[in-house]
C-alpha cells in the first residue's frame, strides 16, 4: 500500500485536439466577455486579427505587445490598453511571452483569460507571473494569474520551426523529469510525467525530421500539457538552466535542454524509481544517457560552451547557484555543483 498523498489539480479548463481553436467563441461567451484584449507577438498580428474576426460580433482589441522575455514596457503597454480600451478579459495566442503577459496582466487587472498555446513551454499551467525591469525580474504567484481556459490545438504548432520545437519540447521534458523526483511528487503526477516523457521522446525526433507530421505534433502538445500539469519545487536542473540563462543571455528552452541529462545523472542512485520511469518511457537502459542522446538526435547543443558561454563562466555559475535554495533528492555540495556544471559546460555524455 502506498502512503497517503495530496494532489491539487490545476484549476484550468482545457479544450484539446485538432479543431480546438474553433471553440474560441464559445469559450469567450462562456466567460461573458464583451471586449477582450488579444495579446500576440508583432509577428502574429494577422493571427490576432483573425481571432478577433472569429469571435465577432464581440468587439475585441488586438495588442501586439508579446515581446520575447516580457520586458516591462510590454507589460505596461498591455495594462494601459486594457484600461483605455475598457477590456473585460484577456486572450493570448503564442508561446511563453504572450501567455506570460496574460498571466501578469490577469493577476493585476483581475480579469479572466484564455490562452491559445503555440509552443511546449507549459507556462499556461503555472500560477507564477513576472516581467523584466532592467536586469531584474519582477514577479509573484497568484491563482488569478492562471487562464480560465486553455485551448491546445496542434494546428497552431505546425508552423513552429523544428529547431525551436525541439528545444521547447526538451524544456517540457525537464518539467516532467523533475516532477518524478520532487519532494512533492505523488502517484498521479508521476503517471502524468511518465506519459509526458514517452510522448515527447517519440514525437520530437519526428517533428525534427518532418515539422508537418500531424500525429507527432499532437503527441508533443499532449505530452507538454501533461508535463505542465504539475510544477515541482525548483530543482537542480531548473536552477542550473535558469541561472545560466540569466547569467549568459541564453535562450530559455535551450538552457533547459542542456541541463536535464546532467542533473539526472547526478540523481541516478538517489531516485531509482524515477530513473526506471524515464528509462521505460524512452526505451533506454540509462535515463541520463537517453536524455543526452535525445538532445543530440534533435540537433540541440549538449553543452553550454556550444551555446557561446565563455570558459570563465563556470566559476560565476557555481558561486551563484551554490548560494540558492532548491529541492533535490541528493544533497548538492559546492564541489558536486562544480562537477555537474563542469560536465554541462563541456557537453560530453554525463557521468555520475
Amino acid at each position: 500500500m502506498s502512503e497517503v498523498f495530496a494532489y491539487n489539480p490545476v484549476p484550468v479548463r482545457v479544450v484539446f485536439g485538432y479543431g480546438a481553436l474553433n471553440s474560441l467563441r464559445d469559450e469567450v461567451e462562456r466567460l461573458s466577455l464583451s471586449r477582450p484584449i488579444i495579446i500576440c507577438s508583432p509577428g502574429r498580428i494577422k493571427v490576432g486579427q483573425q481571432l478577433a474576426h472569429q469571435i465577432s460580433p464581440i468587439n475585441a482589441h488586438v495588442c501586439d505587445a508579446g515581446l520575447t522575455a516580457m520586458p516591462e514596457e510590454a507589460y505596461s503597454r498591455v495594462m494601459a490598453e486594457i484600461e483605455s480600451e475598457k477590456c473585460d478579459g484577456i486572450i493570448a495566442v503564442g508561446g511563453g511571452s504572450p501567455v506570460g503577459l496574460l498571466k501578469a496582466a490577469a493577476a493585476h487587472a483581475h480579469l479572466p483569460g484564455i490562452a491559445l498555446v503555440t509552443s511546449y513551454s507549459g507556462s499556461e499551467m503555472a500560477a507564477n507571473w513576472y516581467y523584466r525591469s532592467g536586469g531584474e525580474q519582477i514577479g509573484g504567484a497568484s491563482q488569478e494569474a492562471l487562464p480560465k481556459t486553455v485551448l491546445y490545438d496542434p494546428e497552431l504548432t505546425l508552423s513552429f520551426p523544428a529547431a525551436l520545437s525541439a528545444a521547447s519540447g526538451m524544456n517540457a521534458m525537464n518539467h516532467a523529469v523533475e516532477t518524478l523526483y520532487s519532494s512533492e511528487t505523488n502517484p498521479v503526477v508521476q503517471d502524468l510525467s511518465e506519459e509526458a516523457i514517452r510522448r515527447l521522446g517519440r514525437s520530437l525526433p519526428r517533428i525534427v525530421d518532418d515539422p508537418s507530421d500531424r500525429e507527432a505534433r499532437y503527441d508533443a502538445l499532449y505530452g507538454a500539457w501533461h508535463a505542465a500539469m504539475f510544477r515541482a519545487k525548483l530543482g537542480l536542473s531548473h536552477v542550473m538552466a535558469q541561472r545560466c540563462r540569466s547569467l549568459f543571455g541564453l535562450v530559455h528552452a535551450q538552457s533547459h535542454a542542456v541541463a536535464v541529462p546532467y542533473a539526472v545523472a547526478f540523481n541516478r542512485d538517489a531516485a531509482p524509481d524515477a530513473m526506471r520511469r524515464i528509462e521505460r518511457a524512452l526505451g533506454v537502459d540509462d535515463a541520463a544517457r537517453g536524455l543526452y542522446d535525445l538532445n543530440a538526435r534533435l540537433g540541440l547543443a549538449t553543452g553550454y560552451k556550444a551555446l557561446g558561454v565563455p570558459d570563465d563562466g563556470l566559476d560565476k555559475a557555481v558561486d551563484i547557484i551554490s548560494g540558492m535554495d532548491f529541492s533535490n533528492p541528493r544533497p548538492v555540495s559546492k564541489d558536486d555543483l562544480r562537477g555537474i556544471l563542469g560536465q554541462a559546460f563541456g557537453g560530453a555524455p554525463p557521468v555520475n
